[in-house]
C-alpha cells in the first residue's frame, strides 16, 4: 500500500483509477460504450495486449467493477501500475574493442531505448537519436530524470565530452527514443504502448529496457508484450533483472519474460553486485537471469540539469544498478546484429548466452550463463536450444523423487563441423559442489556437424544426497576453441508442506478481493496467499511463521467497502494445514475525538513483526471505521507489536480540508498482540493542544501539513498530507500517552494532474507534549538558512566513521529552528584536506567522502547553493574548518565539531523589516549536539543590501547566550543579505552567508 501511496496513487493527489483491460470476447468499439457508461474512459488501445489504458472515476469505482464482472466480454483486468527505473573499464572488460577492430560497431542496427528520454543535446548523443517519441504522461519529452541519458550512451554513446574515454558499446548504431517514464515511474500502459511502436512500428533490432517491478506468477502484460513481439518480429528485447537482491526469487517483472535477454549486474571483478536480483523465476522455478553485465559505478552521459547518480565533471554521472548493466548487453546485441543482419532475437540470445564467461563463485540463478563477452560471441559459431534449463522444483521428501530429463540441442552455423567433449560442473545450496548425479548428461562427447544440430539429454536426480536447495551449474561443451556453456538449475525443495487458506467475508462468502500474508519468524520470508476463488494453497518451507488476513467486502458504489485485519503471530508450520479466516469474527474498532464536527482522515491499523536486523509491516488505510473489525488469533507473539492510529480534520461544503481550522491526532500502540477490535474515546485531558502558524509560501507553492506518530519503541507510522493554507493558522490536538510527534511542511508546486510536486521541506525531530498542556510554533518564517535540529540517528548531519566523512547538513531551516531542504539551481559540496580537494558533488551540502587517510588532518568544507524558490535565500554558501581523524569501532560514528549561525530578527508577516531604521538581528551560535568544540571565542557580522556585492560590517554585542547585530538599513525597498564568523575555543570556524535573508519596506 506504501508503494501505491510513493507512486502517486492515493487519493490525496487523484481521484481517477488508471485500469489496463484485455478486451476478450468484447470489441473495442462495445468495450469502449460500456465502459463510458460505467465512468471510465478509454486513454489509450493497447493491441498488444487486445485492450486499452482506462481512466476510472473512483467515484463510479463500484458500478466499474460490476461492469467489468458481469460476464460482458471482459477477460482481464490489471491496475496500470508504475514500475521504478532502476565504461571507460566496462566497455573493453565486455570485449567490445575486440568487436570494433573486426569492424563491428553497431552501424545499420537500430536500437530503442524505453526509458526516461534522452538529452539529444548531451555532446555524447549529438547525431545518434534518429527519432524520439512521447509516451509518458508528462508533457515534455525531455529526460528530467537522466537516467535514460545514461543507458543510451552506455550503448551508444560517442564519449566526445571526455575525449572518447566513455565511449558506448556500439557507438555507430542508431538510437530511438521512447520516453515511457516521467519521472522514476512508469506506467504499464505507456511502457505497452513504447514495446509495440519499438518493435511493430520502428523494427528496432534490439530493444533496451531498464525498468522493473513486481513480479508475481502468472503472465502480466508487460511479460505478454515482450513474448508476444519477440514472437511475431524477431526484436531482442533486453531487460534489467531488477534491484530487489540478497534473496533468492527476486527477479523483476518483465525480466522475468522467458523471451527477455536478462540481465544481472557484477562488479569490476565479476562478483555479483549485492542488489542485483537473482533467480529462480517466480512461479516455475525458471533460470533467470540469463547474463550479467558491469553495473557498479558505472560512468556515462548526464541529461543536463539531472542529479541521477555521482557526478563525474559538467557531462557525465557514476551509477550503480541493473539497469547500468543492461545496456552493455544490448550494446553487445548491437554489434552482433551488425556481424549478422539476419539473425532474430533467438539466436542473438543464445549466442550471447553461450559465449558469456562464468564466475565459478557465482551460482547461475545469480549470473544465468555468466559475464557477457561480445569478443567471444563474434566469433561463437555453437549455440544451444534451449539457452538454459530448468528442471524445476522437485518435492520434499525425496526418496521417491522420479528423475526429470531434458533435451538440449546443439546447432553449428559454422562451415566446420565440431566434436564437443561434454561435462557437467554444479554446486549446492551450501555453496559446496554438488554429488555426482544431480545433473548427468547422455553422452560425454558429441559431434555436431556443420550448418546441422545434434543433440543430448541432460537428467536431473534429486535421490542424490546432499542437502535440500537450490543446484545449479553448467552443461559445459568444449571442443579445440569451442566453449558452449548452458546454465543448469533445479530446486530441490526444502522440507516444506501445503497450506491452504480460505478467506471468507463479512456476508460468509469466498472473498476473491482478500489475502493472506505469510511473514518468516525463523528466517526472511514473505508469501502472498490469494487466489479469485478465495481459497488458496501455497507450498511453505517447515518452521514458525506470522500468518494474517486482510479481508474485504465490496459493499457498492459510494459506500465504503467492510474491511477486517486478522493476525496470528505465531503459526507453526510442520504438517500439511488448512486455515479459515473469517471476516464475521472480527472485532469493531472506532474512535472518536472531543470535536464533534471532525471527520476521518485516514485510518491506519498496522502490525509489526521484527527479527534480529529486519522488520516486516502489514496493515491498511482507511477514512471510515464502519465495518471495519480486527481480530487476534493465538497465543500473543515475540517482538511482534501493532498500533491504531487515526488523524482527523473538518472538511469544508467541498469536502476539501484545507481550511480546516484544527487538526486531531491519535494513536495508540500494543506489545504482542493486534487488539481484537478497539473502541478508544479521546478524552481533552489526553491531548496536547499545539497552536500553529504557517508563514506565506513562494507565489504559486502550495503547502502540506504532515504529522508522523512515533511510539515506542518506534514501529513507524503514516500521515496524511493535509493542505494547509499559508499564511494561516490552525490549532493540533495531539494524543500524548506513548506517543511522540514528528511534524513536517512539504512545500510545493502543483503538478501534472494535481499531483504535488515538492519543491521545499521543513522538519522537526519527534516532539513529546504534556498532556493538558498548551503549545505554539511557528513555521515557514525568514530568515531562512542552516539549522541543525537535534539529531534521530548516530549518522545525522555531519560525522565520521572509520576513514569516511558523511556530509548532509539542512541548509534551508526557518526562522523558528525548524530543518529544512530545498530544490536547488545549482549546488556544490567540496570537502578539502591540508588544502588538498578531497572529493566534491553537485548535491546541495551532501557528500560521502571515503578513504580518508586515518592520520589528523586539518579539513575544509565548503558548500555554495543558489535557488530560484521564491525570491528570500536565494543564495546559501558556507565554509567550515576543523580537524579530524580515524573513527575506530564498525558502525561508530563521530560527530565532527560543524556549527552554524542562525540569525533571528523579528519580521513581519512579508519576511520584511522597515527601511530606513536601525535594526537589532539576534544571533546563535549552534553546534551539532554531542559533537566536541568549545565555546565561540569570537563572531563576526557583516550585512549588504546589494545581494553581497559590497559588505558593511555590524555591531555585535553579547545578550545573554547569543549576541545581537545592530544595523541601519538604507531608505530604499530591497533585500538584506547576512555574512557571518565564528571561531569556537578549539580552532574550529564556520564562515557562512545568506543573500536574500530577508526583505526591506
Amino acid at each position: 500500500m506504501r508503494g501505491l501511496v510513493r507512486a502517486g496513487y492515493h487519493d490525496a493527489v487523484r481521484d481517477t483509477l488508471p485500469l489496463v483491460v484485455r478486451y476478450g470476447a468484447v470489441s473495442a468499439r462495445s468495450a469502449a460504450g460500456t465502459l463510458s457508461a460505467a465512468g471510465a474512459a478509454v486513454t489509450r488501445d493497447l493491441s498488444v495486449v487486445d485492450g486499452a489504458a482506462v481512466s476510472a472515476r473512483k467515484d463510479s469505482a463500484s458500478k466499474l467493477w460490476s461492469t467489468l464482472t458481469a460476464g460482458r466480454g471482459f477477460d482481464r483486468i490489471w491496475l496500470d501500475g508504475k514500475r521504478e527505473v532502476s565504461l571507460d573499464q566496462s566497455v573493453p572488460r565486455i570485449g567490445a574493442p575486440s568487436a570494433w577492430q573486426a569492424g563491428y560497431t553497431g552501424e545499420g542496427v537500430t536500437v530503442a531505448v524505453l526509458d526516461t528520454g534522452i538529452d539529444t543535446a548531451h555532446p555524447d548523443l549529438v547525431g545518434k537519436v534518429a527519432e524520439s517519441r512521447n509516451f509518458s504522461e508528462e508533457p515534455d519529452g525531455s529526460d528530467r530524470i537522466g537516467h535514460g541519458t545514461h543507458v543510451a550512451s552506455t550503448i551508444a554513446g560517442s564519449g566526445a565530452a571526455s575525449g572518447g574515454r566513455y565511449e558506448g558499446v556500439a557507438p555507430d548504431a542508431t538510437l530511438i527514443s521512447g520516453k515511457v517514464c516521467e519521472s522514476n515511474f512508469c506506467t504499464e500502459s505507456a511502457m505497452l504502448a513504447g514495446l509495440e511502436w519499438a518493435a511493430a512500428e520502428k523494427g528496432a533490432n534490439v530493444v533496451n529496457f531498464s525498468i522493473g517491478g513486481f513480479d508475481s506468477p502468472e503472465i502480466d502484460p508487460i511479460e505478454e508484450a515482450v513474448n508476444t513481439l519477440t514472437a511475431e518480429h524477431g526484436t531482442l528485447f533486453v531487460v534489467a533483472a531488477g534491484n530487489s537482491g540478497s534473496s533468492d526469487g527476486s527477479v523483476e517483472s518483465p525480466g522475468s519474460a522467458e523471451a527477455a535477454l536478462t540481465v544481472g549486474a557484477v562488479d569490476r571483478s565479476d562478483e555479483l553486485a549485492d542488489f542485483s536480483s537473482r533467480g529462480p523465476r517466480i512461479g516455475d522455478e525458471g533460470m533467470k537471469p540469463d547474463i550479467t553485465a558491469p553495473g557498479v559505478d558505472i560512468v556515462a552521459a548526464r541529461a543536463a540539469g539531472t542529479a541521477t547518480g555521482a557526478p563525474v565533471g559538467e557531462h557525465y554521472t557514476a551509477a550503480s544498478g541493473t539497469s547500468m548493466a543492461t545496456p552493455h548487453v544490448t550494446g553487445a546485441a548491437a554489434l552482433l546484429a551488425q556481424q549478422h543482419p539476419d539473425w532474430e532475437a533467438g539466436r542473438l540470445k543464445a549466442t550471447l548466452m553461450a559465449a558469456a564467461e562464468p564466475n565459478p563463485s557465482l551460482t547461475g540463478y545469480q549470473q544465468g550463463a555468466g559475464r557477457v563477452d561480445v569478443a567471444r560471441a563474434i566469433a561463437q559459431s555453437v549455440t544451444t536450444d534451449p539457452v538454459s534449463v530448468s528442471f524445476g522444483r522437485a518435492l520434499w521428501p525425496h526418496g521417491d523423487d522420479e528423475p526429470v530429463a531434458r533435451t538440449v540441442t546443439y546447432h553449428n552455423g559454422g562451415t566446420a563441423g565440431v566434436t564437443l567433449d561434454l561435462a557437467v560442473t554444479a554446486t549446492g545450496p551450501d555453496g559446496e559442489p554438488a554429488a555426482t548425479g544431480i545433473f548427468t548428461p547422455s553422452a560425454t562427447t558429441l559431434i555436431v556437424p556443420a550448418g546441422g544440430q545434434a543433440q543430448v539429454t541432460v537428467t536431473s536426480d534429486t535421490r542424490i544426497p546432499g542437502p535440500d536447495g537450490l543446484y545449479s551449474g553448467q552443461l559445459v561443451a568444449t571442443g579445440g576453441a569451442t566453449v558452449v556453456r548452458t546454465p543448469l538449475g533445479v530446486h530441490k525443495e526444502v522440507e516444506s508442506y501445503d497450506l491452504t487458506v480460505t478467506l471468507l467475508d463479512h456476508d460468509g462468502a469466498a472473498s476473491g478481493a482478500s489475502w493472506a500474508t505469510l511473514l518468516g519468524i525463523d528466517e526472511v520470508r514473505w508469501i502472498d496467499l490469494f487466489d479469485e476463488d478465495g481459497v488458496a494453497t501455497a507450498r511453505v518451507p517447515k518452521g514458525r511463521y506470522n500468518l494474517s488476513a486482510l479481508l474485504i467486502t465490496e459493499r457498492g458504489e459510494g459506500v465504503p467497502p467492510a474491511v477486517s485485519l486478522q493476525a496470528q503471530p505465531v503459526f507453526e508450520v510442520s504438517a500439511d494445514a488448512s486455515v479459515t479466516f473469517d471476516a464475521r469474527k472480527g472485532k469493531p474498532v472506532s474512535t472518536t475525538v472531543p470535536e464533534r464536527t471532525a471527520v476521518p482522515a485516514l485510518i491506519d491499523v498496522t502490525f509489526q513483526q521484527a527479527l534480529e536486523d529486519f522488520a516486516y509491516s502489514v496493515g491498511l488505510w482507511t477514512d471510515s471505521f464502519d465495518e471495519l473489525t480486527t481480530l487476534h488469533i493465538g497465543p500473543r507473539g515475540e517482538r511482534f507489536s501493532s498500533y491504531v492510529a487515526s488523524q482527523w480534520m473538518k472538511e469544508d461544503a467541498d469536502g476539501e480540508a484545507e481550511s480546516s481550522p484544527y487538526f486531531y491526532g491519535v494513536a495508540e500502540r500494543f506489545e504482542g498482540r493486534l487488539p481484537s477490535g478497539y473502541a478508544k474515546h479521546v478524552r481533552r485531558g489526553e491531548l496536547a493542544t499545539v497552536r500553529q502558524e504557517f508563514g506565506a509560501l513562494p507565489d504559486g507553492m502550495i503547502g502540506h501539513r504532515l504529522l508522523f506518530p512515533e511510539l515506542d519503541p518506534d514501529s513507524g507510522g503514516s500521515a496524511i498530507a493535509l493542505p494547509t493554507a499559508a499564511p494561516g493558522r490552525r490549532t493540533e490536538y495531539l494524543y500524548v500517552p506513548g506517543v511522540r510527534w514528528s511534524p513536517e511542511l512539504h512545500i510545493s508546486k502543483p503538478g501534472e494532474e494535481g499531483f504535488p510536486d515538492m519543491r521545499a521541506l521543513l522538519f522537526q525531530a519527534p516532539v513529546s507534549y504534556r498532556a493538558g498542556q498548551g503549545y505554539k510554533d511557528v513555521w515557514h518564517t525568514g530568515p531562512f538558512g542552516p539549522v541543525l535540529p537535534a539529531s534521530q540517528w548516530p549518522s545525522q548531519w555531519t560525522t565520521r566513521t572509520g576513514d569516511t566523512i558523511i556530509v548532509d547538513l539542512p541548509l534551508y531551516g526557518d526562522r523558528a529552528g525548524h530543518g529544512g531542504f530545498s530544490l536547488t539551481d545549482s549546488s556544490r559540496t567540496a570537502l578539502y584536506r591540508d588544502g588538498q580537494l578531497v572529493g566534491e558533488t553537485e548535491y546541495s551540502a551532501f557528500g560521502v567522502f571515503e578513504g580518508l587517510p586515518p592520520e589528523r588532518g586539518d579539513y575544509c568544507l565548503e558548500v555554495a547553493d543558489t535557488r530560484s524558490l521564491g525570491d528570500l535565500t536565494t543564495e546559501v554558501r558556507g565554509v567550515w574548518t576543523f580537524q579530524s581523524a580515524h573513527v575506530p569501532g564498525e558502525d561508530v560514528f563521530a560527530r565532527l565539531p560543524l556549527s552554524v549561525v542562525r540569525f533571528t530578527p523579528r519580521l513581519d508577516a512579508d519576511n520584511a523589516a522597515t527601511a530606513g531604521r536601525s535594526f537589532q538581528i539576534p544571533v546563535t551560535v549552534q553546534g551539532q549536539s554531542g559533537a566536541p568544540g568549545g565555546k565561540v571565542r569570537s563572531l563576526t557580522v557583516d550585512v549588504s543590501y546589494d545581494d553581497g556585492k559590497t559588505w558593511h560590517k555590524a555591531q555585535v554585542r553579547r545578550d545573554g547566550g547569543g549576541w545581537v547585530a545592530s544595523v541601519r538599513h538604507p531608505g530604499a525597498a530591497g533585500f538584506v543579505s547576512l555574512r557571518a564568523k565564528a571561531t569556537d575555543t578549539g580552532g574550529n570556524t564556520v564562515t557562512q552567508t545568506v543573500i536574500h535573508a530577508y526583505r526591506l519596506r
